[in-house]
């Protein structure tokens, strides 16, 4: 049997409704797995490698993600809090999360070309100086989220709401948008619409 604490690679696992919290999962190689049901309050991730992993309906509320390496991660239905992308042993990201509830995550500086945020809320989280062509945000709810010197092109934001774009501070050349949504695009404006 896989013991996560103990192990240094893992493959082909599932873990269901385990408690990882405060658990050291530090240095592991873990691939074409899933977590499921499982709660990673305030783990230690750190210089850890998952790839081709499924987070679904987990808690990731304050892991510690020094030096980690997330390569095709998905996260669906998941509370992720205190995420800091930054933190990571790399800039690239191939992340995809679905209905996800992501509460001040830290996104600046990373390359996350094609991310996927459908049907997501997003409150008080950063995206600044963030690669993000041709990302998907259809659906996702933003609230007190900063988007800073970001490239957007080709990315859409269909559904989406919540969200307020400076377009003199972020590249949205080729974004799709929704009325009466767009409309967030002029609240960095001193003007009045009617």
């Amino acid at each position: 049997m896989i013991d996560i604490l103990h192990d240094e690679e893992m493959e082909n696992q599932i873990f269901d409704s385990v408690d990882f919290s405060h658990k050291e999962i530090t240095a592991k190689e873990i691939s074409d797995s899933s977590f499921i049901h499982c709660n990673l309050d305030s783990a230690n991730i750190s210089r850890s490698r998952f790839e081709k992993v499924v987070f679904d309906e987990c808690n990731i509320s304050n892991v510690n993600n020094d030096m980690a390496r997330l390569i095709d991660v998905e996260f669906s239905n998941c509370k992720i809090v205190g995420l800091s992308l930054y933190r990571c042993d790399q800039t690239v990201f191939d992340l995809t999360f679905r209905d996800c509830k992501i509460i001040v995550c830290n996104f600046s500086d990373a390359k996350m070309k094609r991310v996927q945020f459908i049907n997501c809320e997003i409150e008080d989280s950063y995206f600044q100086n963030t690669f993000l062509f041709e990302s998907n945000f259809s659906g996702t709810n933003f609230r007190n989220t900063l988007f800073n010197k970001s490239d957007l092109r080709k990315s859409t934001f269909e559904g989406a709401t919540g969200y307020t774009i400076d377009p003199r501070e972020n590249d949205i050349a080729k974004c799709t948008f929704s009325i009466p949504e767009v409309m967030g695009l002029l609240s960095g404006f001193d003007i009045t619409i009617k």
